[in-house]
């Protein structure tokens, strides 16, 4: 799950928009006026990350409401739809630093969902205090050779949270990377590189690699999802209409469309000798939509039709 801002103006938008004030106080304040969605999305390849639910983060009584919706608030409704629409679909949430607390921890629990969240230490300080503590102990840290560098992977267990038992897991690599563009082009810079992961899921030494690479698949949600859809062809911070319905129809259709191009993206035979850029394969694709006929068949008649996009 992650959230991403699709709008903002300075202008007034709709008494569903969220606002911050800048500079408050001073001779430059103003008012920044926005829309904001939380996405969940489903792992299904590496290359296939698809929208599953969406919620909007909304205010009902616009300026005049006393407290904002925020991004917290959107998660714990989404938490609920998700779990009336897929009662018996097994989880494992991903998630930022900012769903690490108590109310998150009992959601995932009552509705039989595990978790991997991303963890700053400013979330819940004690926890951080212990895993510094506990790993100086018990040394789980493990380096591994990498064809550019190195990785290490560390972790502490059953760190005690209100009654709870939480695991932290530790990554960090140091790898040489040459530089490709600019005045130092073709020379080699070092980069480092750790971030900490908080899971309710066993750790081991056997597990603990493959933990670490489910975490950072919530980074695809930014990566591949978001910053594709902002960039690449899809026009998602443009306000295509005034009418907040519309705004969110049209949401809905940016993600089927980057669905469909994800699939076709992902067979690689499709490509393998196109030379294309990720927003000229998005333009061959809509354009195919339009000019192609499409044949299905239909196993329950043995027939087939052809389907056109206008």
């Amino acid at each position: 799950m992650d959230g991403t801002q699709i709008h903002s103006s300075r202008r007034k938008l709709d008494e569903k928009s969220l606002y911050r004030v800048h500079n408050k106080g001073t001779d430059r304040e103003y008012t920044e006026y926005y829309y904001y969605i939380l996405e969940a999305k489903i792992v299904l390849h590496p290359d296939i990350i698809v929208s599953i639910m969406t919620e909007f983060v909304e205010n009902t009584d616009g300026e005049e409401a006393e407290k904002q919706d925020c991004e917290r608030k959107a998660c714990y409704r989404l938490m609920e739809r998700f779990k009336k629409e897929f009662p018996r679909l097994p989880a494992c949430l991903c998630a930022d630093s900012l769903y690490a607390c108590e109310s998150f921890f009992k959601k995932c629990h009552d509705s039989g969902w595990h978790y991997i969240l991303r963890y700053k230490q400013g979330s819940i300080p004690t926890i951080a205090d212990e895993y510094r503590r506990l790993k100086k102990i018990e040394k789980n840290c493990r380096k591994q050779e990498l064809g550019d560098g190195a990785c290490w992977h560390d972790f502490v267990t059953d760190i005690d949270y209100n009654g709870r038992k939480i695991n932290i897991i530790e990554y960090r690599e140091e790898r040489d990377v040459q530089i490709k563009k600019g005045k130092r082009k073709g020379e080699t810079k070092n980069i480092k590189a750790g971030f900490l992961f908080l899971t309710d899921l066993p750790v081991s030494q056997k597990n603990v690699a493959a933990l670490t690479e489910t975490g950072r698949r919530r980074w695809k949600i930014e990566n591949e999802g978001f910053n594709t859809q902002k960039r690449h062809g899809y026009f998602l911070e443009h306000l295509f209409s005034r009418n907040y319905q519309a705004l969110k129809n049209h949401y809905y259709l940016i993600q089927i469309g980057h669905m469909i191009s994800q699939v076709m993206e992902a067979w690689e035979k499709l490509w393998k000798k196109a030379a294309l850029s990720l927003s000229e394969k998005h333009s061959r694709i809509f354009e195919s939509f339009q000019n192609v006929k499409l044949s299905e068949y239909r196993h329950e008649t043995g027939k087939r039709f052809q389907i056109r996009f206008q």
